[in-house]
């Protein structure tokens, strides 16, 4: 979430009652967040959770403070051990990246200027919810088409008719669908939430325009 880079030592917390060990300037490490988490979550430098999407509480927090996060990893609390330090990348593009040490990192600085004020909106084209926050940057006024077809292709990866005939397809498929549906109540539960977070992310990335 987000395209910043955080370093510090790693602070797993299993328990809200243990949020206060999180001190200023170390990476928060949690199962996942809700507004409880919060008065810790601005002393991180960096948040990992094993649970979550683009639109989760932690991962809407994050942008809030400008905070890097990498949300969903799955099993970060069992693999992040207390005190390690670690950097924090969600710089390298869609995914974001947990190494082990304080590496030395280099910031490009692109100065865009001002843009003359014109009579027509330039929109834009975007199909990859992914991307949404880094397209919004750019001078624009809004989201001209969004297309539903890359949204799906970026953010689910399976074709609407195999969720549609899911289970009677083949087995080969029918492993596919069930990988990426893991975690969710049905193959159709995990593609209506997918695209709703894939909508939901582009409309965050622009708003308040269209």
């Amino acid at each position: 979430i987000g395209q910043k880079i955080g370093t510090g030592p790693v602070r797993v917390i299993n328990d809200p009652a243990e949020m206060e060990r999180v001190q200023p300037g170390d990476v928060l490490v949690a199962d996942m967040t809700d507004p409880n988490w919060e008065p810790v979550m601005k002393r991180a430098s960096a948040i990992v959770t094993n649970r979550g999407g683009r639109t989760c509480h932690a991962a809407i927090i994050a942008r809030e403070l400008g905070v890097p996060a990498v949300v969903g990893c799955g099993d970060a609390t069992d693999l992040l051990k207390d005190g390690t330090l670690v950097t924090v990348s969600c710089a390298e593009g869609d995914e974001g990246k947990i190494y082990d040490g304080l590496l030395e990192t280099e910031v490009t600085e692109v100065r865009r200027g001002e843009m003359p004020p014109i009579d027509v909106k330039i929109m834009m084209n975007v199909g990859n919810p992914q991307l949404a926050f880094e397209f919004a940057q750019i001078p624009n006024g809004g989201v001209g088409l969004a297309r539903l077809e890359f949204i799906i292709n970026n953010n689910i990866g399976v074709h609407p008719k195999a969720i549609l005939d899911y289970p009677q397809v083949d087995s080969d498929l029918k492993k596919a669908v069930e990988s990426v549906a893991r975690g969710h109540a049905s193959p159709r539960a995990f593609y209506v939430d997918k695209l709703a977070e894939g909508i939901a992310t582009i409309a965050a990335a622009f708003y308040p325009k269209p």
